[in-house]
């Protein structure tokens, strides 16, 4: 007599878990929205600042060194020291970036 009634409530839970689903799943999409929102516009800042960096042109200036002083350049590898300081120096940086990692600093 009543199953009509317990099949409504039935439905009605039903009806409201798949919405809570929803819900969820809507939630989900817009925080991934918003994520690649903010990606995109880092992505846009980091293309601007290689826009501003294409002038810089360093080769013309390791040009402009006389081929004796490039010489004795490459035989005392400055090359490789400058190399290996530039790594320390990143890898100093991105330590600096990590809480309650401050070495030497």
């Amino acid at each position: 007599m009543l199953d009509w009634m317990a099949e409504a409530y039935n439905d009605f839970v039903d009806f409201t878990y798949r919405l809570l689903l929803s819900l969820m799943d809507m939630l989900k999409d817009l925080f991934i929205w918003m994520l690649e929102q903010l990606m995109n516009v880092g992505k846009l800042l980091l293309d601007s600042v290689g826009e501003l960096m294409s002038g810089l042109d360093i080769a013309k200036y390791f040009a402009m060194i006389p081929p004796e002083t490039g010489y004795y350049l490459n035989v005392l590898g400055v090359s490789q020291a400058m190399g290996m300081i530039v790594t320390c120096l990143g890898i100093r940086f991105l330590l600096q970036l990590i809480p309650f990692v401050r070495w030497g600093s």
